[in-house]
């Protein structure tokens, strides 16, 4: 076997990165292109069908098997830098005079009648609301919002007591839609039993984990009880009600005592008398007025000292105030971040313009999910 020279090694390699870095940018001067198009036909950045097929397509030409799943991660970061490109580019407000006018709209809410978010809907629109449609997951209602089954979505995003809702706060980013308002709602849970229950008898509590945990001090009292999580209140509510066992129990709004014929068993049983859940309503575009007082953004930073301090800084040199910054780990890659933040401002605003322009230049990525007002009173 000859002698290696790892000088004339890294060179090969060196001239591979520099075809490699070449027609990289090719790629990305035609995803212009591609944004360009779905832009003027108002299509989903993902398309989950196009990737898989193009990873497939490209992982079958590989002749060498033992270096397959190596190309195949390469080939899932390649795709997703230019989701992040594209994300970047499309940005097209498709409303710019919006009025929170739900009138006539088709809207959708997670659980069942007697769910919060029901209750939230129908602060929104009256009783009568012909267009109204139930989901059994926060999931399913973005979906519906992002292909256009509905008009709007409503959806919990954070609790006062308890902090963010998980699942709702990725799923903007991921579903390819926008908040387009926000509803603060005051929350009193309620522990509910069948008809002629008791206290005494109860056994199994059923609720959203929510529920549970703005609970935990009531529960804890009760520590032989069984706590068991579901999808949403009301649907907890529901399902007491088709079983019929007085042992059985859940935490609920207390608005689902008459909807299922319930028991009220204890009232007002939150650890916190001032709970209060934010709710956001989503859409599949943008859409904004001189009234949108609050933006929410998503973004990540270089995963170095400093990052994160450069990037606050933005906003202090512009005077926009920050109320919430929120981390999510960056799925495929250890340790790295999303960061979600909501600050004060309209995208007509001078400073939040400038400061957009600065974030794209420091940032690697940064996507706007909606500006909108704060806290609708309606």
């Amino acid at each position: 076997m000859p002698e290696l020279d790892l000088g004339e090694i890294r060179t090969r390699i060196d001239n591979i990165d520099k075809e490699l870095v070449k027609l990289l940018e090719e790629r990305m001067i035609i995803v212009e292109d591609v944004i360009e198009y779905k832009a003027a036909n108002n299509m989903k950045i993902f398309d989950a069908k196009r990737e898989e097929e193009v990873i497939k397509k490209n992982i079958d030409r590989v002749k060498e098997k033992k270096l397959k799943k190596y190309i195949e991660k390469m080939l899932n970061d390649i795709m997703s830098v230019s989701k992040e490109y594209q994300e970047t580019k499309i940005f097209k407000i498709k409303d710019n005079n919006f009025n929170a006018d739900f009138k006539g709209k088709k809207m959708g809410y997670t659980g069942v009648p007697g769910s919060f978010g029901h209750e939230v809907l129908l602060n929104l629109v009256d009783e009568k609301h012909s267009e109204i449609k139930k989901y059994s997951t926060h999931e399913e209602v973005a979906e519906a919002v992002a292909r256009g089954e509905i008009d709007y979505g409503v959806i919990p995003i954070e609790n006062s007591s308890t902090g963010e809702v998980r699942d709702s706060i990725d799923l903007i980013k991921e579903k390819d839609i926008y908040i387009v308002g926000e509803i603060s709602h005051k929350i009193k849970q309620n522990l509910l039993g069948v008809k002629g229950s008791r206290i005494e008898n109860i056994k199994n509590v059923y609720s959203h984990e929510q529920a549970l945990m703005q609970c935990s001090k009531f529960l804890k009292e009760h520590s032989d009880w069984n706590s068991i999580a579901c999808s949403n209140t009301a649907i907890a509510a529901e399902f007491i009600k088709k079983e019929d066992n007085n042992e059985n129990a859940c935490i609920a709004n207390i608005k689902t005592k008459n909807i299922y014929d319930l028991e009220l068993l204890a009232e007002g049983i939150n650890n916190n008398k001032e709970n209060y859940t934010r709710f956001i309503i989503i859409s599949k575009s943008m859409k904004i007025s001189e009234k949108s007082n609050k933006i929410s953004i998503v973004t990540t930073i270089e995963h170095k000292a400093g990052s994160l301090f450069k990037l606050i800084e933005i906003f202090s040199k512009e005077n926009l105030n920050m109320v919430s910054i929120k981390s999510r780990p960056i799925p495929n890659k250890a340790w790295e971040y999303y960061f979600y933040i909501d600050f004060e401002g309209n995208l007509n605003d001078e400073n939040v313009i400038r400061a957009f322009e600065n974030i794209k230049v420091q940032m690697s990525y940064m996507k706007i999910l909606g500006n909108y007002r704060s806290d609708i009173k309606i």
